[in-house]
């Protein structure tokens, strides 16, 4: 079952509460989550939120692949901010706990299934489960330490060993996404990817 695969993505969420940890604490909010979640599936890629949209929607990766980005209006191009691929959560976070409009787009590829949840569901099984708040803050934990070690790395490290750890962390990303994509993901432009790719082959 796909719900599955988001139960073991957020056990493997830190720190995970204890209270949760119990086979009947497990199997009660297995069971609620299995009646509100609803499932999606995408046959071509389709645009779920826009920048300036208000964020009513998170969304867990269960098949497939999806990309969060915005929009450079002064070279006229996308910047790939977040890559999700299989049981991550795609959620422009900040946005939807702190309910502000949407600061990114968010895309999902072709083939893809997503379990989605809105604002008011998740406000439901707070009240029903409390010690899922404290999942809800490892969550944005998690977003908070990614995007610093992203421009930690942006910073710090090559392009070349940006993108030898983009490889290692989403192996399938080049079968999933263009060149162009992956390039904007770097912060270089395509051409730059194209001649790094050929440097170290």
């Amino acid at each position: 079952m796909k719900t599955d695969k988001l139960c073991q993505a957020l056990l493997r969420l830190h720190p995970f509460p204890g209270e949760l940890l119990t086979g009947q604490a497990q199997a009660a909010l297995r069971a609620h989550a299995g009646e509100v979640l609803a499932e999606s599936h995408y046959a071509q890629k389709q645009l779920l939120l826009s920048s300036g949209q208000p964020v009513d929607h998170a969304y867990f990766v269960a098949d497939g692949f999806a990309r969060g980005f915005c929009y450079n209006e002064r070279t006229g191009s996308d910047i790939t901010l977040f890559l999700w691929e299989e049981e991550s959560f795609a959620v422009a976070a900040n946005s939807f706990f702190l309910r502000q409009p949407s600061d990114i787009y968010l895309e999902v590829l072709p083939g893809s299934t997503l379990l989605s949840l809105s604002h008011g569901q998740l406000e439901e099984i707070f009240a029903r489960f409390p010690p899922t708040e404290r999942l809800a803050r490892a969550l944005c934990l998690h977003y908070n330490a990614f995007h610093q070690q992203r421009a930690r790395d942006l910073l710090t490290r090559t392009a070349w060993e940006r993108y030898q750890d983009l490889l290692a962390t989403h192996p399938r990303v080049e079968q999933k996404v263009s060149q162009e994509v992956i390039a904007s993901y770097l912060g270089i432009t395509p051409w730059s990817l194209s001649r790094l790719k050929k440097r170290h082959r």
